[in-house]
């Protein structure tokens, strides 16, 4: 859980951190790809809008883990109060990873497959300059989280096995 969330804004953050302003890195980087204003101010918007609900749906998910612990801590466990919590938490994660997935098909059909595959290999060297392609997979190796990001992990993979072929 804990493991979620550096990786969720290492993401998610620097692909929506050019929302306010097309001459930006990322936003050169659109264009290079070929799209319009249009369609750069349609990527950055679907990926702000992103942010925000990942963000929203993040602090959600630390409200019912501190109401976890919490629920946790007396002698007695109310289980059913404790199953509740986890039903909720489950709920957040997906309705995480629906936003995550809707917004990758979005940018897909706005970018296309192989820009969205170029895009998503700059995101990845943006956040990770000057490490190379094995050792983004070592830092990676151990990791084993299945939540809501493991659309963006297969994503950053199916990018990365592009760059090896």
């Amino acid at each position: 859980m804990r493991r979620l969330f550096p990786v969720l804004f290492a993401l998610i953050l620097p692909m929506a951190g050019f929302a306010q302003s097309a001459p930006g890195p990322e936003g050169k980087m659109l264009k290079q790809l070929g799209l319009t204003d249009t369609q750069v101010s349609q990527v950055m918007d679907i990926q702000g809008k992103t942010r925000t609900s990942v963000h929203a749906n993040a602090v959600q998910l630390r409200l019912l883990r501190a109401q976890l612990d919490k629920a946790l801590l007396p002698s007695t466990v109310d289980m059913q109060g404790v199953n509740t919590l986890i039903t909720q938490m489950g709920q957040v994660r997906v309705d995480m990873q629906k936003t995550l997935v809707a917004a990758r098909v979005q940018l897909r059909q706005i970018i296309g497959d192989d820009g969205f595959r170029a895009y998503t290999r700059y995101i990845r060297r943006s956040m990770h300059p000057g490490v190379g392609n094995e050792a983004r997979r070592t830092m990676g190796a151990g990791r084993s989280h299945q939540g809501a990001m493991s659309d963006y992990g297969a994503l950053a993979e199916e990018a990365g096995s592009t760059q090896n072929d």
